[in-house]
């Protein structure tokens, strides 16, 4: 569905919100707050040295936003925020760590670095925490006595330009020798403390609102800012990974696809920029291609990731108008050797001959340089993948909820129409009775709900005790090392401590649980959907809606999140340090119990997620449910009064109206066979 599909299901449901009962109109509100917050996120990940700002000016048509210097950024991840639904378009928000942030970077990443570990891997712990101690002592001398108080606050900075963004994003000169800090060169002054930069501007080209993200360079030097990068993977909808044709799918390029498939992240593609770097052009651009091609089936099996290939700098130059670099015979060679974007040129260049301006050679060069950069393919291909995935899947089910009570509505307006012309209208005392079915409705949904709780937390409680045992098994194992010889006792101090496959029984745990428990749910919800009809069946002169059938999407689309189990353990095992409080006979059973706890916490966090994600999905489908019964009882009664089969004309007039509009946006037939595939 399109944006202005969005748009229309927002104006659909406030108009709907307007005429409903407070039942409803609470559930319609929850509608409207999801699809104004409907927003998805791409992130930019890859090596340094892959033109990855240069390639997101390009890609957001932002021309020289981001500074593509060399070395511009230090830790700070960038969101730029298009069309963002608080309606801010301009400004930006700047977020400082605070030192339990600091801290949780360091820990975390440990996991997330062994769980692909090789024998050029050279992340340590104590690297990581020497550059974050060197961050802090940078800004400790930048920042002076404001230092403290800044730590876990943010700016917020109404208007923003590039000497802003240099502030808070850039690395800036580092204070010199004798501790002090030049206030007139404030480059970089706010760089060390700043976690996290949101920026705002208009939708632009975009066809909905999105957020484009910059991340850190992965493979870099330095090494906080290739953990910054790898942590924030979890954060994002959409992934486009930068290679350089220079040197495509290199061991760390593997080394990142394959966690981001473990980690179960979304939907990935891959752009190889500076192809107009190649000697060759087009030829050597189809050999790279076919050579990522191959490696990422290779190390990823049927990965399924579309590779695209460009050039960042024609992009920069198409913008700008900056020629430094550009050949215009290798564009122009390259549109050749790519039927698709030629014809995207010619067409384009046919139209702007039909505009009402002269055609100027610079023009059509750029708009070649434009084409062939590939830029325009990566934002189809992206805002159709977006379309087409979650963003399509959760304008589905609002369309869903918000048809159910259309439905419903048109069908008790006709029906109270119908009654009022042939004078059979309902007396008013039918209201109190109506009042009270609804009230015994609640009150055997009120009584199932906590049967499906009870059931819920027997599966949750049993799962916690499995979860401990195996925790404490898989530790012992991997603590006290094969035949009794840990590796905490190695004479070389190495401490290198494989969970990968704890993590992965954890996760195979709590996600058979929660299929049980799922199950269970469905089981339970059918009955409640069977015994409420049966009972509105049963009222005299009772007529069968539309569809009146309990809509179970929440639940039957559950999937548990294990983003927990990326945590990393948080505990000390050096030797070194451990032997300084406790006898060295007592290391492997100390560390043993440190690393259960840690665990056991995961564990926790994980079942208080489901639990939590469950519940609040099973109230979702009650609540619409409820409302939904409310609703189709609410017109038994009649009102008495002489303008009643005007009133109810113009009620069912404006259901029609509704109910029209909604159908205009989906097809009633492709969402049966979503259902369908969904129960499936």
């Amino acid at each position: 569905m399109s944006e202005n599909n969005r748009r229309e299901l927002l104006r659909i449901a406030n108009e709907m919100k307007g005429v409903s009962n407070d039942e409803t109109g609470q559930f319609i509100s929850r509608i409207i707050g999801d699809l104004s917050n409907l927003k998805p996120s791409i992130a930019f990940v890859g090596q340094i040295k892959a033109g990855k700002s240069r390639l997101i000016n390009g890609f957001t048509g932002q021309a020289e936003y981001l500074p593509s210097d060399v070395n511009p950024w230090t830790t700070v991840i960038t969101d730029m925020h298009f069309g963002h639904p608080s309606g801010r378009t301009q400004g930006a928000e700047f977020h400082f760590f605070d030192n339990r942030q600091w801290q949780s970077l360091i820990a975390e990443g440990e996991e997330l670095r062994n769980m692909f570990p090789d024998d050029e891997d050279s992340y340590k712990r104590e690297m990581i925490e020497e550059q974050v101690d060197a961050m802090k002592t940078r800004a400790k001398l930048r920042l002076g006595d404001s230092y403290e108080q800044l730590l876990g606050q943010h700016h917020d900075l109404e208007d923003l330009n590039s000497d802003d963004l240099a502030r808070y994003v850039c690395a800036g000169d580092d204070p010199t020798e004798g501790g002090t800090h030049d206030p007139a060169s404030d480059r970089g002054l706010y760089s060390d403390i700043t976690r996290k930069a949101e920026v705002y501007f208009d939708i632009g080209h975009f066809p909905f609102p999105l957020t484009v993200t910059d991340t850190p360079g992965v493979n870099d030097p330095l090494l906080i800012r290739e953990e910054i990068s790898r942590q924030y993977l979890k954060e994002s909808d959409f992934f486009v990974v930068v290679l350089s044709a220079h040197q495509a799918l290199s061991r760390a390029d593997l080394k990142l696809f394959r966690l981001m498939q473990a980690l179960e992240l979304g939907q990935i593609v891959v752009f190889i920029n500076r192809v107009d770097e190649l000697g060759n052009g087009a030829e050597d651009a189809f050999k790279v291609r076919a050579d990522v091609l191959d490696g990422l089936e290779k190390a990823l099996g049927n990965s399924n990731i579309d590779v695209l290939t460009g050039s960042a700098q024609w992009a920069h130059y198409a913008l700008t108008g900056d020629e430094a670099g550009i050949n215009h015979d290798d564009v122009l060679a390259w549109l050749r050797a790519h039927p698709d974007q030629m014809k995207q040129y010619l067409d384009g260049v046919e139209e702007i001959k039909q505009g009402p301006g002269p055609i100027s050679r610079e023009g059509v060069l750029r708009f070649a340089a434009m084409i062939a950069s590939g830029l325009p393919d990566l934002r189809r291909h992206v805002t159709r993948a977006l379309t087409e995935g979650p963003r399509d899947e959760q304008l589905r089910m609002a369309w869903q909820h918000l048809n159910s009570f259309a439905q419903g509505e048109l069908d008790r307006s006709k029906a109270h129409l119908r009654a009022i012309e042939n004078d059979t209208t309902t007396s008013a005392e039918d209201a109190g009775e109506n009042n009270r079915i609804l009230a015994d409705l609640r009150n055997s949904v009120s009584d199932k709900t906590t049967k499906i709780i009870d059931e819920m937390d027997d599966v949750l409680a049993n799962l916690r005790g499995v979860m401990d045992d195996t925790v404490a098994e898989a530790v012992s194992g991997v603590v006290r090392g094969p035949n009794g010889d840990s590796p905490l006792l190695s004479k070389t101090g190495e401490t290198e401590l494989n969970f990968t496959p704890l993590r992965d029984r954890m996760r195979e745990l709590v996600q058979g649980a929660t299929q049980v428990v799922r199950q269970r749910m469905l089981s339970e919800l059918y009955a409640i959907d069977m015994q409420s009809n049966a009972t509105l069946r049963a009222l005299p002169g009772w007529q069968d809606a539309t569809d009146n059938r309990m809509n179970t999407s929440a639940v039957r689309w559950f999937r548990p999140d294990t983003s927990a189990l990326t945590r990393g353990i948080t505990v000390e095992l050096r030797v070194n340090w451990l032997s300084r409080l406790i006898s060295r006979k007592s290391v492997v059973s100390r560390a043993e119990r440190m690393i259960v706890q840690e665990f056991e916490m995961i564990g926790d966090d994980l079942v208080d997620t489901a639990r939590g994600d469950l519940t609040e999905r099973l109230n979702t489908v009650l609540d619409h449910y409820l409302a939904l019964l409310a609703t189709h009882l609410e017109h038994r009664a009649g009102t008495g009064e002489t303008n009643a089969r005007a009133e109810a004309q113009a009620a069912f007039n404006h259901a029609q109206h509704i109910s029209d509009e909604l159908g205009t946006l989906f097809s009633q037939h492709r969402t049966d066979e979503r259902l369908a595939e969904a129960a499936e």
